[in-house]
């Protein structure tokens, strides 16, 4: 028999812990009276991201620019080092899934010095994935290989006692062939596994590590000082890099636990790229200026698949793809997340880094931050 009173105590508890939560991951509105000069806006949006900050929704940096200029720039929070130090526009976090638009880049450079096309098949450069000798770097670029989570695979056949390397993925494909998720270039899935091989891919035709390939032809010439292939396997670590960590709810309180590099961070690609606020906005003026490759070959990494039936994806060489002439990409992983958004038509550019697992945090604040791609000037009037 069930005891009532057991049941109506339970449920009591159930709320109270419910609005706990909700009240821990409510993000406060951003309110910005009308008539209000844009240095006051700017004001206001500075003491609203403080506040959440100080209510521990979020740890990092946050830059907003257009045409050009830096309209506000300015980190909350610290780096989760021993001993901690103060993060700032220049503090490198891991961008996790954003770096997936580094990596189409050495691609797109790769093509421009003719070493491959779009249409190759992967085999021909990694001749132990012949089991799936239909797949093109393309539909690697678009994510619409079919191929299956390398995670899953790493979980079902291996122990994690070491690091986990893109070689031991190969094998893992090369041993037991699964299968495609689906024929290749008839959907879109989103795949990490596919950009760890465009990464193998640069490896094994520029004949230098990825690391090396990165720095020297995409960050060392645009003066990226705080960004930097970075994972389990490298040498040396970005000077200013920021480590992550994990919030752990318990009722009303959180613990705070270092939560940065796993088992699976011996392979790069799909994201292990480190990078800053300030750098970020050097990225987007270069893509904006043409300064690695002309507007005219970029153009390309805003067009969307299209699939077999002729549909067309919102994805294109690392960018998911708006309607209104804009790119974004987001990305979580370690305590870590990012995103990025640009507005190619009135040159905007969005970035907001967090270094504290404040993922859900992070998402509400960049679709508050949305209407800045739209307007940043109607942005800042309406909130």
């Amino acid at each position: 028999m069930i005891d009532s009173q057991a049941v109506i105590f339970a449920v009591i508890i159930f709320i109270i812990i419910s609005v706990a939560v909700f009240l821990k991951l409510r993000i406060p509105r951003l309110g910005i009276p009308d008539n209000t000069s844009e240095t006051n806006k700017l004001k206001i949006l500075d003491e609203w991201l403080e506040l959440l900050h100080k209510k521990e929704k979020f740890n990092g940096a946050v830059l907003l620019s257009q045409q050009g200029k830096v309209l506000f720039s300015k980190a909350y929070g610290y780096d989760c080092a021993e001993p901690p130090k103060p993060l700032t526009e220049r503090s490198s976090f891991n961008l996790a899934s954003v770096s997936k638009q580094f990596t189409a880049m050495g691609i797109v450079l790769l093509k421009e010095q003719k070493k491959l096309k779009y249409s190759d098949k992967v085999s021909d450069y990694i001749p132990e994935l012949l089991c799936y000798k239909d797949v093109t770097i393309l539909q690697l670029l678009h994510h619409t290989s079919g191929l299956p989570d390398y995670m899953f695979l790493a979980g079902k056949y291996l122990n994690k006692s070491e690091t986990f390397i893109t070689s031991e993925m190969i094998s893992l494909y090369q041993t037991y062939h699964p299968d495609l998720n689906f024929k290749s270039g008839t959907k879109f899935q989103y795949s990490n596994a596919g950009y760890v091989l465009l990464a193998e891919l640069i490896e094994r035709i520029s004949a230098n590590s990825f690391q090396e390939f990165m720095a020297s032809h995409i960050f060392k010439p645009l003066n990226m000082k705080d960004t930097q292939v970075f994972n389990l396997l490298s040498k040396n670590e970005p000077v200013k890099r920021v480590y992550g960590f994990k919030r752990k709810f318990w009722f009303l309180g959180d613990k705070n636990e270092l939560k940065d590099l796993n088992y699976f961070d011996g392979v790069a690609g799909d994201g292990g790229i480190y990078s800053s606020a300030h750098d970020l906005n050097i990225w987007h003026n270069a893509l904006r200026d043409g300064i690695l490759v002309s507007n005219k070959t970029y153009k390309e990494a805003y067009s969307p698949a299209q699939l077999e039936d002729g549909s067309k994806t919102k994805y294109g060489f690392g960018w998911f793809i708006n309607g209104d002439n804009s790119v974004e990409h987001a990305g979580g992983w370690q305590g870590f997340t990012s995103y990025i958004y640009r507005n190619m038509k009135n040159d905007q550019l969005i970035v907001i880094l967090d270094n504290s697992s404040n993922s859900i945090r992070v998402n509400s604040i960049g679709f508050r931050f949305h209407s800045i791609g739209l307007n940043l000037k109607y942005f800042l009037s309406r909130y």
